[in-house]
């Protein structure tokens, strides 16, 4: 059995890279020849030729030839996450071409390597770490006073992040090259000050995991997180290192009585097989600790991979069958039918084995393991062309940045969080699917409401929306959708944005828009709002057909909190009624009304102000 997600933390590039670099280009063209020959090794040779005379005169804090490192990245790229275009491959040998070297622009890449290539590296280069480096003329960092440094690092720090969100929704290509750029320097850490080590681990903790989270690169995602960890708190890693290393010895000597029962039900069935051994990694268990659990409470710290010499998804089944007979099921989670977010696939299940102690075993096919390693690679033939993440249009992808600048100039110190909570909402938090009543699908962000809905729809009606009905019944705005839901906007041109939805909603298209809309209004509509009635009395008259649920229906459509006092007098099967009512101006009293008039039965409802 292997032991996977192992690595050495101490790692050292190769040795033999940066004496030669005739050979180093040997090397990197026969792993082109040996994995995908389609790549144009020529392109890449001379990518390779002007990386190496670029960066002739710069080494790096290991001391080998800088150019070691682009070459290390491109491998990265081809050999670990499984990228092989063209394109891709010459920007990463590239990518610090333009930031690093004064006499090279995008127009000479473009010139000598094509615009595709040169777009990605420029790319590549406006997200760098140092957006504007602390030595950029235009900034006297030492007429600044402590106060207007830090709310200046907190600006550059959230345009970063916006270029990082811009670029992985415009061209996966440039996120994937900046993954295996972090990853590479993750590898040569330990040549750094303390001070840079936690620094550069802290920033890929925060950022650049949730990205290999959402494109599904596990295997990326645990080496990122484990060596940002070691580097960010050492001691807590070995105190954790050295817990796991303790259940490893339990583990491993019970396993070998468990591996060879299953190994021989499965065999008597004819189910080829590979068996492995994965662990929680440290970074997943400090996690753990830190919401509260202890070292004890933690269930399988080591669990058995189960990968099937098929792509047969229903072997994944008859595995799980023999292996049910064979032990006692306590659990079992079907990630096939539903698969998780992160690409992930595979049956999940614990088992009581030998003695009485758990096992937890997931069971998948050939195919199942590559995506859980690869994720997003593996469903994407990433060989020529631009990938988005997300069916983002162009305008779409401009009207968010301009509200991530937006608020990077009007929240300061605030602005990087909010930024982030956006992107991690809309990029890699769930989702959910509703339906509009003519059965069209909308996927929304979890979390989303009618307002998310009714833009998502349309812009008019997110603009003009008064309520919704969802499944049939009028609900305010704020509701919370959930899958499966059948939504109908209600709204009225006479009807205007109001600035607490801003508050409320979560989806890219309603944040940006609105923002957008009150930044142009706002003006505007002072001059509106300082003659209004703020805060009065009202009196709603209702009349209509009496029915069940009908007085539950009319509070819901005016919101309790609001409602003074309520009466209704019915007679035979008709009622009318008068309700007593808290509003803020006439523009809430008016959508109470429209809401009121949706509801079945309802024939007339006139306002009385007090």
């Amino acid at each position: 059995m292997e032991l996977l997600f192992e690595f050495d933390l101490e790692y050292d590039e190769d040795s033999s890279f940066g004496l030669d670099p005739q050979k180093d280009l040997e090397y990197l063209l026969s792993e082109i020849d040996r994995i995908d020959n389609s790549i144009d090794k020529e392109l890449v040779a001379r990518a390779f030729a002007f990386c190496v005379e670029k960066h002739s005169d710069t080494a790096r804090k290991s001391g080998y030839p800088y150019y070691t490192h682009p070459l290390n990245v491109a491998l990265i790229l081809l050999k670990e996450f499984s990228i092989h275009d063209t394109a891709s491959i010459v920007a990463s040998l590239l990518h610090d071409t333009i930031e690093d070297v004064a006499d090279v622009g995008e127009s000479q890449i473009a010139l000598e390597f094509g615009t595709d290539v040169a777009e990605i590296v420029q790319a590549v280069t406006k997200i760098s770490n140092d957006v504007i480096s602390l030595e950029n003329s235009s900034i006297n960092w030492d007429e600044l006073d402590g106060k207007q440094k830090a709310e200046l690092k907190h600006k550059l720090k959230a345009g970063t992040h916006r270029k990082l969100f811009l670029a992985l929704v415009r061209d996966i290509r440039v996120i994937l090259i900046k993954l295996a750029d972090r990853l590479h320097n993750l590898r040569t850490l330990h040549y750094l000050s303390p001070k840079k080590q936690k620094e550069i681990s802290l920033e890929t903790l925060n950022f650049y995991i949730p990205i290999t989270h959402r494109l599904g690169l596990m295997k990326i995602k645990m080496e990122l997180e484990n060596r940002s960890f070691y580097y960010s708190d050492k001691s807590a890693y070995e105190a954790i290192r050295l817990a796991l290393n303790e259940k490893r010895r339990d583990f491993i000597d019970y396993i070998k009585v468990f591996s060879d029962t299953i190994q021989n039900s499965l065999n008597q069935h004819n189910l080829t097989h590979t068996l492995s051994i994965v662990h929680k990694h440290e970074y997943e268990i400090f996690k753990m600790i830190n919401d509260g659990k202890s070292i004890s409470d933690i269930d399988n710290f080591y669990s058995m991979v189960l990968i099937l010499d098929t792509n047969d998804i229903h072997e994944c089944y008859r595995a799980h069958g023999v292996l049910a007979t064979a032990f006692n099921t306590i659990s079992f989670i079907d990630y096939i039918a539903k698969p998780k977010m992160d690409w992930f696939k595979s049956l999940v299940t614990e088992l009581f084995g030998p003695d009485g102690k758990r096992i937890e075993i997931i069971i998948r096919t050939e195919e199942m393991e590559k995506i859980a390693e690869e994720g997003f690679a593996s469903k994407f033939s990433l060989r020529s062309g631009r990938i988005r993440a997300l069916n983002f249009t162009d305008k779409e992808i401009d009207d968010w940045g301009d509200w991530m600048q937006g608020i990077i100039e009007e929240k300061g110190e605030r602005a990087t969080q909010i930024i982030w909570d956006a992107i991690k909402v809309n990029l890699f938090d769930s989702e959910l699917t509703v339906y509009t009543k003519d059965g069209k699908a909308i996927t929304l962000p979890e979390g989303a409401n009618l307002i998310d809905f009714a833009f998502s729809v349309s812009d008019d009606s997110g603009y003009h929306c008064i309520s919704g009905k969802v499944n049939g019944v009028i609900t305010d705005l704020n509701h919370k959708l959930k899958t499966g839901d059948q939504v109908e906007i209600i709204y009225s041109n006479k009807f205007q944005p109001r600035p607490e939805w801003q508050e409320s909603v979560v989806s890219h298209k309603a944040v940006s828009m609105l923002h957008d809309y009150f930044k142009n209004h706002v003006a505007s509509k002072v001059n509106e709002v300082a003659v209004e009635v703020i805060d009065f009395d009202a009196k709603i008259r209702i009349r209509g057909e009496d029915r069940e649920r009908m007085l539950f229906e009319i509070t819901e459509a005016i919101g309790k909190s609001i409602i003074k006092r309520i009466s209704l007098d019915t007679s035979e099967s008709f009622f009318e009624g008068i309700v007593a009512v808290k509003v803020k101006d006439k523009s809430e009293l008016n959508a109470i009304i429209t809401r009121l008039m949706g509801i079945k039965g309802i024939k007339s409802v006139i306002k009385v102000y007090d």
